[in-house]
């Protein structure tokens, strides 16, 4: 490539960048205003409503029910039903509706309190997002 060839190729790419910023920087207090932009840091938002059958269940099964399901319920507790997560295992009550800061189920999923679960792999943050919005809402059966 000729120095002519780059120069002009270098430009190009420099007109483009500055008239995407430019087009950026006179729409973007516009968007703000209106509240289209999100913030920079996201924060955690709750479902606007929660389901036990659509959104927390699925969790459950994919998750925890290898160790706490029908066949095999370590301590005692059993996360593939509704009643099993509210009976809780050896050491009481999985979750207190409506706090989840109090409920040891997240504090495990969350990796807060040890042991943490699943042991061996993390929980992805939208499923504990999931837990804790049901938790908030007051851990209803839909």
């Amino acid at each position: 490539m000729q120095e002519t060839e780059r120069t002009s190729a270098l430009s190009r790419r420099s007109l483009l960048a500055a008239l995407c910023s430019g087009a950026a920087l006179a729409f973007a207090p516009a968007a703000f205003a209106a509240g289209a932009v999100p913030s920079p840091t996201p924060r955690f938002r709750p479902l606007a409503s929660s389901s036990f059958a659509r959104d927390v269940a699925p969790i459950f099964a994919r998750w925890c029910e290898g160790c706490h399901g029908a066949r095999k319920a370590h301590r005692n507790l059993r996360l593939d039903s509704y009643e099993g997560i509210l009976r809780g295992g050896d050491s009481g009550p999985a979750v207190v509706a409506g706090d989840p800061d109090s409920s040891p189920l997240l504090a495990r999923i969350d990796r807060r309190e040890r042991p943490a679960m699943p042991p061996r792999k993390r929980l992805p943050r939208p499923g504990v997002h999931v837990v804790r919005a049901w938790i908030l809402a007051g851990a209803s059966n839909d």
